[in-house]
């Protein structure tokens, strides 16, 4: 059996020192007797696109999972994703076509369920709220029996709709129960049924990367003192470090086991860049004249937080918001006039980059194909520029195209330009709305009340480029090898189960780190259409993405 286990967000960086000390001891145990590597996440570093590419084998300009949003034709507009979007099959959909049983639990970026020879219970991204838990299982069935057995599903994180006095030390409490009730499904799962492989996902220590990191780093600009946190990010780890341990007693002592991440974690600064109004500065964006005047739907969502109870918000605006894609779109593109942009972007804090308003391709575009090049060259140039007010550091440290870092039949829906940022005292610039112009100067530091965490304001801790993998059993070869892509994570997984990584993969086997026997074919279903969410569905799922830092 296979048994592989997701720790969201994860990295050698913070693990290390840890298994030094004797804190984490059984994933230290899978280390010194396993295989080693770092993983490189996807561009951007996020949930949907870096576990889509595991879940595939494949990078997100084949798979076609690019962001948790996909751009709508021409239009300055966006749809939220679900996995119907995924234009590959999954490794355990190849693993149960080939006859094996297979279980999968609170992976994101997997609702609908699939039909498989096994079970699977989706991940935070299913719109529970909206849909009555249609599609969130399989067999169907599955959600009621859990939910009677065991008092719920334990694929929620903490509610986070308001940061409020005490809510470190609640949500702490909540995110260690949660670990122990999908630890305990799962392990019951395992002891009462058969599976050739099972995935079960922990995006707890994703959230506490995001949330505790200015306890756990003193140097941290977020950081408060006078607290009692300072231990929080590695109370989480120990937690799911037991997890880990009940979960290989479960699977048997001829288990082999993967732990793996979909990225790293590190801090935030309290620097930030508002990429719109530097494009505008440059001559390159215009906003419309009367921006300011206009009040945003975020202006009024933050309003009513502060007064409306937390239980009651997600309730509210599911039903405020019938149309989450529109409003969605709005607060990333209101206020621009595109009869006078060249370039724009739409200043997400974990994707720093830049599309052409290209005739032909955008509604108002206004720039050629032929002055494309130039533009994209002047804009790399100004962005190389960009000097850090603070420091006087350079604020990019690299600018590349789309062509460079996408390749496949959905590379057109990555921007024309991606930005690397550095990292002043190793911590990741911030980015934020210029609120259609309101913004007057492009780079400026945050003041306390943006720094909460809260939905509309930025966390502590961030992601990083790099996560980890650990691999052990009979047929590894025990050391630390070469950095790796998260899809040949994915393709080794499938090559484990005795399946050759069909074409439409990119990843790499890792031959050099596990020996393994003659490939059987694998046999991939054809992709079906995506099935969209419903109007309230998706603003369900929005107000959950919104609530997870990923939206302002």
């Amino acid at each position: 059996m296979l048994l592989v286990v997701a720790w969201d967000g994860a990295s050698f960086e913070l693990l290390d020192g840890w298994m030094g000390s004797g804190e984490l001891p059984v994933i230290a145990d899978l280390k010194r007797r396993g295989a080693w590597r770092r993983l490189r996440s996807t561009v951007p570093a996020v949930t949907f696109p870096a576990w889509s590419s595991f879940m595939t084998g494949a990078t997100p300009g084949r798979h076609g999972v690019t962001d948790f949003t996909v751009r709508r034709g021409g239009d300055y507009a966006v749809h939220f994703v679900n996995a119907s979007y995924r234009r590959l099959p999954s490794i355990w959909s190849m693993m149960s076509s080939a006859g094996q049983r297979v279980g999968v639990y609170a992976m994101p970026a997997t609702y609908p369920a699939e039909p498989l020879d096994g079970i699977q219970v989706c991940g935070f991204d299913t719109p529970l709220g909206a849909s009555g838990a249609a599609g969130f299982c399989h067999p169907p069935e599955l959600a009621d029996r859990l939910s009677e057995r065991y008092g719920g599903l334990a694929v929620g994180g903490p509610p986070q709709t308001r940061i409020d006095e005490g809510w470190h030390e609640r949500a702490l409490r909540q995110m260690r129960e949660t670990v122990r009730l999908r630890t305990r499904i799962v392990t019951d799962l395992l002891k009462e049924d058969r599976f050739d492989c099972f995935v079960v996902h922990y995006g707890e220590s994703d959230t506490a990367s995001h949330h505790f990191w200015q306890f756990h780093d003193s140097s941290s600009p977020f950081h408060r003192g006078g607290h009692t946190l300072g231990s929080s990010l590695r109370e989480v780890y120990r937690e799911l470090d037991a997890a880990l341990g009940e979960l290989l007693d479960a699977a048997g002592p001829d288990a082999e086991v993967m732990v793996l991440s979909d990225h790293g974690s590190g801090g935030s600064s309290d620097r930030v860049v508002f990429w719109n109004r530097w494009l505008a500065d440059l001559g390159l964006l215009g906003f419309k004249d009367n921006a300011a005047a206009s009040i945003p739907f975020s202006a009024v969502r933050k309003a009513v937080m502060r007064v409306l109870p937390g239980s009651l918000q997600p309730w509210l605006f599911a039903r405020l918001r019938p149309a989450a894609a529109a409003l969605e779109s709005r607060a990333r593109f209101a206020g621009i006039d595109w009869s006078r942009t060249r370039a724009y972007s739409e200043e997400l804090n974990y994707y720093p980059s830049v599309w052409l308003n290209l005739r032909g391709r955008e509604r108002a575009g206004v720039v050629s194909e032929a002055e494309a090049p130039g533009v994209l060259d002047e804009i790399a140039t100004a962005a190389l520029e960009l000097r850090d007010p603070w420091d006087g550091h350079p604020v990019v440290s690299r600018v590349r195209r789309r062509e460079e870092l996408f390749s496949g039949p959905y590379a057109h829906r990555a921007p024309d330009l991606v930005f690397e940022l550095a990292e002043p005292a190793g911590y990741s610039y911030c980015a934020a709305s210029s609120r259609g112009g309101r913004e007057r100067a492009s780079l400026r530091r945050l003041v306390p009340a943006e720094m909460t965490g809260a939905r509309g304001t930025l966390m502590s801790g961030t992601h990083r480029a790099m996560g980890m993998c650990v691999l052990a059993g009979a047929r590894v070869t025990p050391g630390g090898f070469d950095d790796a892509g998260i899809e040949d994570a994915g393709a080794t997984c499938l090559a484990m189960a005795g399946l050759e990584p069909g074409q439409s993969m990119d990843g790499r086997v890792w031959k050099e780190a596990v020996r393994l026997r003659d490939l059987a074919p694998s046999e991939p279903a054809p992709a079906e259409d995506p099935r969209p969410y419903t109007d309230e569905e998706e603003s369900v799922v929005a107000e959950r993405l919104r609530a997870l830092g990923y939206l302002g």
